[in-house]
């Protein structure tokens, strides 16, 4: 059997957005969840481009002296060999810019991916 629920969240505001995915699978004897998160914080940057020359004149410029942040990602993994129950948690928050119609977008992202093995006799959480 393989239940699967997806939830939206959008800020009234429109700045957040969240999606969640919550996968269940009970199969022989076993109890599998996989729970994905996908966030994202928007903010319009108060750089207004008159036209695509200061566009292009504003990317060259980043390009050249921006120092680039890396991407923060972290695994985690735990196994309980006398039940059997298991867990990996995967997470990657970075950041990056959007350019809409001359208007600049920040754009600030974290995507969680969490895996849970469970034997049969071990009940589930449910998703909230």
């Amino acid at each position: 059997m393989r239940d699967i629920c997806i939830k939206t969240i959008t800020a009234e505001n429109h700045h957040r957005k969240n999606l969640s995915i919550v996968e269940v699978i009970n199969q022989d004897g076993f109890v599998a969840r996989a729970e994905k998160k996908y966030s994202y914080y928007v903010s319009e940057q108060n750089s207004v481009f008159k036209d695509l020359e200061t566009l292009k004149a504003w990317t060259d410029s980043q390009n050249s002296t921006l120092q680039k942040k890396s991407r923060h990602v972290s695994i985690k993994k735990i196994f309980d060999k006398d039940t059997g129950a298991g867990q990996m948690i995967y997470r990657v928050i970075g950041s990056f810019y959007v350019v809409q119609n001359l208007h600049l977008f920040a754009i600030v992202f974290m995507h969680s991916i969490k895996f849970d093995l469970l034997s049969g006799q071990f009940p589930i959480k449910k998703a909230a």
